[in-house]
C-alpha cells in the first residue's frame, strides 16, 4: 500500500505542475475543449483513487472541482476568471496535501479551511471572486505518470497497447552511469591516442571503432537520462504572471520561447528560483499599469519574454520586458548614501558598472514595499546562486524601454565535440560547435591589417574583428614560435563571427565537461573545465565570454529590440545618422559623425601657429587647439571646426567629400584611436572617427591646456593703446584680463610697452610690446598670432 501511495502522490504532483500553465491559457481561451477534458480527467482520476487510498480530504476536493468543470462541459457554467482562480486554489490545496503526505508530515492546513474553497467553487457561479488561501505550487520532480485511464490527455501512459514503459530511478544511480560512462569515454580516448602513436592491425582498428561507436551510442543514451526540457521551467511561469499581475492591476503578455532546450535536470531546479524572482521583479518594478503606460505612449499591455536557447556547453535564458526600466541615477544615489562608493567613484563608472550595483545587498530602487518585491533582498540572492552553480548573470536595461537579464549557467556533466588548443605554455579546450573554420595566418585567403589600434582579418573578402587569445588572456607568447600561427573564426551566440588567434589546435577529441568554479566562471571567459585523453583538466573556453571581454560587436540573435511597438523595432534595426565623408590629409576617406561638425572652413597656413608643445589655429581673434597640423601645409587648407557644446577644436584635412546617411551600427568595432570602427555604406567600407576618442584627444594636447583663459595684467593703466585696443583684444582671445594694480588676483602673465615704468618686483612672467615692428626691446605689437602664441608660452613655462 505504501509504494501505490507514494505512485499516486508522484504522479498527482507532475500532473499538477503540468497543469497549472494550462488552466492559464485555458482561461484565455474558454472554447478549447481538449484541455477542459484534461482537467476534468485530472479531477476524476484524483477522485477515484481516493476512495481506495482511503484519502477523504483528497477525494471531497477532487469531487468539488470535477463538479464544476462537468458543468461547464454541459454549458451549464462559464469559464470566468472567478472560476478559473476557485479551480487553480482546489489545485493548490490538493498539490500541498499531496506533499505533505509524501514527506510523512501535516501539511499544516486544517480541514475546516477546505470548506472556504468549496464556497469559492459555489459563489464564483454567482459572479464571485473569492481568493482562497492556498500554497503556490512547488517545483515537483519530472517522473513518469503511472497506468490509469483517467490521466490527462498529453501524459504519456507506462502501460497499455503500444505505450512506452518506464521505471523511476533514484538520481543518484544516473549520476553514477553518468560518472562510469564518463570514465569509458576517457579511457577510449587514450586507447586511440596510443594506437595512433604506436600503430594496430587494421583489424583490430576495424574492432576498436566498433567498440567506440558503442560507447558513444551508450554516452547519448545516459546523457538523456538525464536531461530535461526547458518546458519544465517554464511550466509554473504562465500561473504566476497571471496571478501576479491581478494582483498589481497589469496587463502582461507572456512569450515563452526555447522549451525544447534541453539541460540537466537538477540545472532546472537550480535555475528555477532565480528566475521565478526575476520574473516578479520584471512583473512589479519593470512593467507599469495601463494607465502609466498609456501615458507613456506605449501599449497597455506589457510583455514579458523569455527565451532560452543552447551555445556551447551553456544554456542562456533571457527574461526581457518592455517596462520602465531601471533607474540609474536613483540606484547610484542609493548606493552613495549606503557608502558603497562615493560620488567621485560613481561619477567614473560605465552605465553597466552602475546598473551591477543593484545586486548589492540591501539595495533596491523600489518606491515602496510590496508583498512581492521591493525590500533589497533578492538580486544579490539570485547572482550568488546563479555563480553558485557555476553560472553568469548579466543586466541590460534602457530606460522607459526595458530591462533585459540574461542568465548563463551550464549543461553541468555531459561530453561534447572539443578542439585542444595550445596559447603559449598552456593549453584550453574550446567546443567544436563553435568553430567555423580553421586557417593559418600566412594563408592566401587571410589578409590581415591594423585599423585604429585593432586588427581587422579578411578571410575571401569578409573582414572580421581579430583578437589574440594571449591578449584576451593576459598570457605570455611562446617566444620560439616561428611556424605560422592558427587562425580560427569563431561563431558566439548573439554576437557577430569573429577570428581568435592561437599557436596551434593540438588535437580533435570528444571533452567531459564539469563546472568550473563560481571565481573562475565569473571571469565570463571560461565555460567550465575538461578532462581530455591525457587526464588532464584544462579550462573550456567561452565564446560569447571571449567577445563580451574583448568588447566586440554584439548583435541580438533574434532580431529583438527595446522597443515600445513592432514599427519601434523596426526603426531600431535600420536607424542612420548623418555623417559627413572627408579625405584625410594621407589621402584615406573616413566618415565623422556631422552632428559634432560646427563648420568646415578655409584657413590659411598663417593662421596655424606650432608651438613645441602642439598647434593651434588663429580663428576670429581667438586660439583653438588644431589636430593634424604635421608635416608642410599648403598655402591653404580645410579645416573641420568640431564643436561639443562646451569646447572646440580644428581638425585638419585635405577636402570634403559629400554628406550621407551612414548605418547607426558599426559593422566592426574597434577599440583605441580615433577609429570607431567600420561601417558599410553601399559597397564602399568606411572607417568612422569615434567623436569621444577624438575629443579626449584634443583635450589633452598641450595647445588645449594652453587655450585656457589665462589671467592676463596690463600695467600701464594710463596707457591708452593698452587699455582701448589691446584690453578688448585679449577678452576677445577668451583671457581674464586686468588693467593696473586694481585686481587681487594672482596674475599669468603682465604686459607692459616698452617705454613704460619699470616693475619693482614682478610676480608672473612679462612681456614686453614695442610699437616698432623691428624693435628689440620686445614683441610687435601689431603681430597678432605672435602675440597671442607669446602670451601662452608665458603662462605654460610659469605653471
Amino acid at each position: 500500500m505504501d509504494e501505490i501511495l507514494a505512485e499516486f502522490i508522484a504522479e498527482t504532483l507532475e500532473t499538477l505542475d503540468a497543469l497549472s500553465g494550462e488552466v492559464v491559457a485555458w482561461e484565455m481561451d474558454p472554447t478549447d475543449r481538449s484541455r477542459l477534458d484534461a482537467f476534468f480527467r485530472f479531477f476524476h482520476t484524483v477522485k477515484g483513487s481516493c476512495g481506495f487510498l482511503n484519502l477523504p480530504r483528497f477525494e471531497r476536493l477532487a469531487h468539488a472541482a470535477e463538479d464544476v468543470l462537468a458543468a461547464i462541459r454541459r454549458g451549464d457554467r462559464s469559464a470566468d476568471p472567478a472560476t478559473v482562480s476557485a479551480v487553480l486554489a482546489v489545485m493548490d490545496r490538493i498539490g500541498a496535501l499531496a506533499r505533505s503526505a509524501g514527506a510523512g508530515v501535516s501539511a499544516g492546513i486544517a480541514e475546516a479551511e477546505d470548506d472556504g474553497l468549496l464556497d469559492a467553487l459555489n459563489l464564483a457561479s454567482h459572479g464571485f471572486e473569492i481568493f482562497a488561501p492556498a500554497c503556490a505550487p512547488d517545483p515537483a520532480p519530472s517522473v513518469p505518470p503511472a497506468d490509469g485511464e483517467d490521466l490527462p490527455a498529453d501524459a504519456p501512459r507506462r502501460a497499455g497497447s503500444g505505450a512506452p514503459r518506464s521505471i523511476r530511478l533514484p538520481l543518484a544511480l544516473i549520476d553514477q552511469l553518468m560518472n562510469g560512462i564518463s570514465d569509458m569515454v576517457l579511457a577510449r580516448n587514450d586507447l586511440a591516442r596510443r594506437m595512433r602513436d604506436h600503430g594496430v592491425d587494421p583489424e583490430l582498428e576495424s574492432s576498436f571503432e566498433r567498440l567506440s561507436a558503442n560507447v558513444a551510442d551508450l554516452r547519448d543514451m545516459i546523457s538523456k537520462t538525464r536531461m530535461q526540457r526547458i518546458d519544465r521551467l517554464y511550466a509554473a511561469i504562465p500561473r504566476m504572471v497571471r496571478d501576479l499581475s491581478r494582483e498589481l492591476g497589469k496587463k502582461v503578455a507572456l512569450e515563452l520561447d526555447g522549451g525544447d532546450v534541453e539541460m540537466d535536470r537538477e540545472m532546472v531546479e537550480m535555475v528555477l528560483d532565480p528566475l521565478t524572482h526575476i520574473v516578479r521583479n520584471a512583473l512589479d518594478h519593470g512593467i507599469e499599469r495601463p494607465a502609466e503606460r498609456r501615458a507613456a505612449g506605449k501599449d497597455e499591455t506589457g510583455t514579458l519574454r523569455l527565451v532560452a536557447r543552447q551555445s556551447g556547453n551553456q544554456i542562456m535564458v533571457e527574461i526581457r520586458d518592455d517596462g520602465r526600466g531601471i533607474n540609474r541615477a536613483a540606484l547610484v544615489e542609493k548606493a552613495i548614501a549606503a557608502r558603497l562608493c562615493t560620488a567621485a567613484q560613481a561619477a567614473l563608472m560605465a552605465e553597466a558598472e552602475q546598473l551591477a550595483l543593484v545586486f548589492h545587498p540591501g539595495l533596491s530602487t523600489a518606491e515602496q514595499v510590496t508583498a512581492v518585491s521591493g525590500r533589497g533582498v533578492g538580486m544579490d540572492v539570485v547572482r550568488a546562486n546563479v555563480e553558485q552553480i557555476g553560472g553568469v548573470i548579466a543586466i541590460d536595461s534602457q530606460a522607459g524601454r526595458g530591462t533585459t537579464i540574461t542568465l548563463r549557467v551550464p549543461l553541468t556533466l555531459t561530453i561534447i565535440p572539443g578542439l585542444i588548443i595550445r596559447s603559449g605554455a598552456h593549453f584550453f579546450a574550446m567546443p567544436r560547435g563553435n568553430v567555423v573554420e580553421l586557417l593559418h595566418d600566412n594563408s592566401a585567403m587571410v589578409a590581415i591589417e591594423q585599423v585604429g589600434g585593432a586588427r581587422i582579418a579578411t578571410i575571401r573578402g569578409e573582414r572580421h574583428s581579430m583578437i589574440a587569445l594571449e591578449d584576451v588572456l593576459g598570457i605570455t607568447r611562446a617566444a620560439d614560435q616561428s611556424g605560422p600561427r592558427t587562425l580560427m573564426v569563431i561563431r558566439s551566440s548573439g554576437g557577430r563571427p569573429y577570428v581568435l588567434c592561437v599557436e596551434s589546435v593540438e588535437s580533435n577529441e570528444e571533452l567531459v565537461i564539469r563546472p568550473a568554479s563560481p571565481p573562475v566562471t565569473a571571469a565570463g571567459l571560461f565555460a567550465g573545465m575538461t578532462l581530455p585523453d591525457n587526464g588532464q583538466p584544462m579550462l573550456l573556453l567561452d565564446a560569447a565570454g571571449i567577445a563580451q571581454v574583448a568588447c566586440l560587436p554584439v548583435r541580438e540573435a533574434d532580431g529583438h529590440a527595446f522597443a515600445p511597438s513592432a514599427t519601434g523595432a523596426a526603426e531600431a534595426r535600420v536607424e542612420t545618422v548623418q555623417a559627413l565623408i572627408y579625405r584625410e590629409r594621407d589621402g584615406r576617406q573616413r566618415l565623422i559623425p556631422l552632428s559634432v561638425v560646427d563648420r568646415v572652413e578655409d584657413l590659411a597656413a598663417a593662421q596655424i601657429v606650432r608651438t613645441g608643445d602642439g598647434a593651434f589655429a588663429r580663428i576670429e581673434d581667438a586660439l583653438a587647439p588644431a589636430l593634424n597640423a604635421d608635416g608642410e601645409l599648403g598655402p591653404t587648407i580645410k579645416a573641420l571646426r568640431l564643436h561639443d557644446g562646451h569646447s572646440q577644436f580644428c581638425y585638419l584635412i585635405d577636402d570634403v567629400l559629400d554628406i550621407i546617411a551612414a548605418p547607426a551600427r558599426l559593422d566592426i568595432a574597434l577599440s583605441g584611436g580615433r577609429i570607431a570602427g567600420l561601417v558599410m555604406v553601399g559597397d564602399t567600407q568606411y572607417e568612422m572617427i569615434d567623436p569621444f576618442a577624438i575629443f579626449a584627444e584634443a583635450a589633452g594636447t598641450a595647445a588645449a591646456r594652453a587655450t585656457r583663459p589665462i589671467r592676463c595684467r596690463i600695467a600701464d593703466a594710463d596707457d591708452p593703446w593698452m587699455r582701448n585696443i589691446l584690453a578688448p583684444l585679449l577678452a576677445q582671445a577668451g583671457h581674464d584680463v586686468s588693467i593696473g594694480e586694481g585686481s587681487d588676483t594672482a596674475p599669468d602673465v603682465i604686459l607692459r610697452g616698452e617705454t613704460g615704468a619699470p616693475l619693482p618686483d614682478a610676480s608672473a612672467p612679462v612681456l614686453t610690446l614695442s610699437a616698432n615692428e623691428a624693435g628689440a626691446a620686445g614683441i610687435y605689437r601689431y603681430d597678432r598670432a605672435g602675440l597671442l602664441a607669446a602670451i601662452s608660452r608665458a603662462a605654460r613655462s610659469a605653471a
